[in-house]
């Protein structure tokens, strides 16, 4: 009788044992540096698309006749439908609606008029709080996109435009903090693109006939993995089978600032320079030494840069207004994307920075940043004056404002320090 006893409080210990043991295991695996049993999975779990379709009076002329805007739609909903399960199609104005002709989303632009726009307030639009709508439903699964004509509901063109862009910086900031919660980045894609149009395009509340050509806005909103993830599956490009009519695309996100390495930089040895001869170190990197033409005033010497991964449209990565290098007896002279030397075969789709100094007042290291800002088509597509008048066919009432407004915020999320794209540094051991 004793023994069994034993025998039971043996096993009882080991059974208790495996039950601690057990819960031991599973907290440690809890701790935020382990994935989940099931993580693997959910990470290759497609987002759930919303397309939101502003459907104020002043989009009317987009759809009165057979226009880009119709096509570029078309395009838009037709592939997103069938690639992203559960994709739905919302009219919004001052409220989301899902009308009947949203239901099909095959057909939906062939049914498209002003008629069937006729949804809610169509009357005027606040594009603030268009943004606040889209953004709380926009959860960590879930990509939005709202296409719109973004004219900034706002009659006096004074201190009011300004308070309307800092009214946008505080609701996207909101979104990239959630995110950030949940160890997530935020990430905006604004393409602007042009239709023809036929119908009233209004300035404040003075409706002007309009037949020629009006611009329009496509925005994506969502985590940056899943939002770049959709822009290389839509092809978001000006193609036929992409978007047609896209003229300006600007991506931005709440990543980090890249810090370019060897594994993502290399300096050419040949063409794109006039040294005579360019020794890089062991990593391809950095230069051991650069044995310049004592015949030439100037030195030029370039790197190819593997920055696919980077969340940046190619336009914008290709405009050296946007680059910055030090020291200040070093500048870009170009940057490229047609460069074909071996050093570019280690990235794909790489591009070409040409540094260049106009003396002989070398440095042992220079330094490229690729500086954090609104692209300049931004300002060159945007007013601030009621003309009465027709505006250009590739301007916007304010539409600096409301890009500074998002930009803002996803400029002020990023740490103090670290408000570049990139940054790359190089050392230069010698100069012959």
């Amino acid at each position: 009788m004793q023994r069994k006893i034993i025998a039971l409080l043996v096993v009882a210990l080991v059974v208790t044992g495996i039950i601690f043991l057990g819960r031991g295991r599973a907290s440690r695996t809890d701790d935020g540096n382990h994935l989940p049993a099931d993580s693997a999975s959910m990470k290759t779990v497609k987002p759930t698309v919303r397309i939101f379709m502003e459907n104020s009076g002043s989009m009317n002329g987009f759809v009165t006749i057979n226009s880009e805007f119709k096509n570029a739609l078309g395009h838009l909903i037709a592939k997103t439908n069938g690639f992203y399960e559960g994709t739905k199609l919302f009219f919004i104005n001052d409220a989301v609606h899902h009308a009947a002709v949203c239901d099909n989303l095959n057909d939906f632009v062939l049914h498209l008029n002003p008629q069937t726009m006729q949804v809610g307030n169509t009357g005027s639009t606040d594009i603030n709080k268009i943004f606040g709508m889209i953004l709380d439903r926009t959860k960590n699964d879930t990509v939005s996109i709202l296409v719109s004509d973004c004219v900034y509901d706002v009659d006096n063109v004074g201190n009011l435009l300004s308070a309307a862009s800092s009214s946008t910086t505080g609701t996207f900031m909101k979104a990239i903090r959630q995110a950030k919660e949940k160890n997530s980045d935020f990430a905006v894609i604004l393409m602007q693109c042009e239709s023809k149009f036929y119908g009233y395009h209004y300035e404040g509340n003075m409706p002007m006939v309009c037949n020629g050509i009006r611009p329009y806005y496509v925005i994506i909103m969502g985590k940056k993995e899943a939002v770049l993830e959709l822009d290389e599956h839509l092809e978001l490009e000006n193609t036929p089978t992409g978007l047609p009519g896209l003229t300006h695309k600007f991506m931005i996100s709440s990543e980090d600032t890249w810090d370019l390495n060897h594994q993502t930089a290399r300096v050419f040895t040949n063409g794109f320079t006039n040294a005579l001869r360019i020794q890089p170190e062991h990593d391809g990197l950095n230069i051991r030494n650069i044995i310049t033409d004592h015949d030439k005033l100037d030195l030029t010497f370039s790197f190819g840069l593997g920055v696919q991964n980077l969340f940046v449209a190619r336009d914008y990565l290709l405009d050296k207004d946007n680059y910055e290098v030090e020291p200040e007896q070093y500048y870009l002279e170009q940057v490229t994307d047609q460069a074909k030397f071996t050093e570019c075969d280690y990235f794909d789709h790489p591009i070409c920075v040409q540094i260049k100094t106009e003396d002989k007042s070398f440095a042992p290291e220079v330094t490229v940043r690729l500086k954090n800002q609104i692209p300049a088509w931004v300002k060159k597509c945007s007013y601030n004056t009621r003309m009465m008048t027709l505006p250009s066919q590739h301007k916007s009432y304010a539409l600096y404002e409301m890009v500074e407004g998002i930009y803002g915020a996803f400029y002020n999320a990023r740490d103090r320090k670290n408000k570049d794209l990139f940054r790359l540094k190089v050392k230069v051991a010698n100069y012959e």
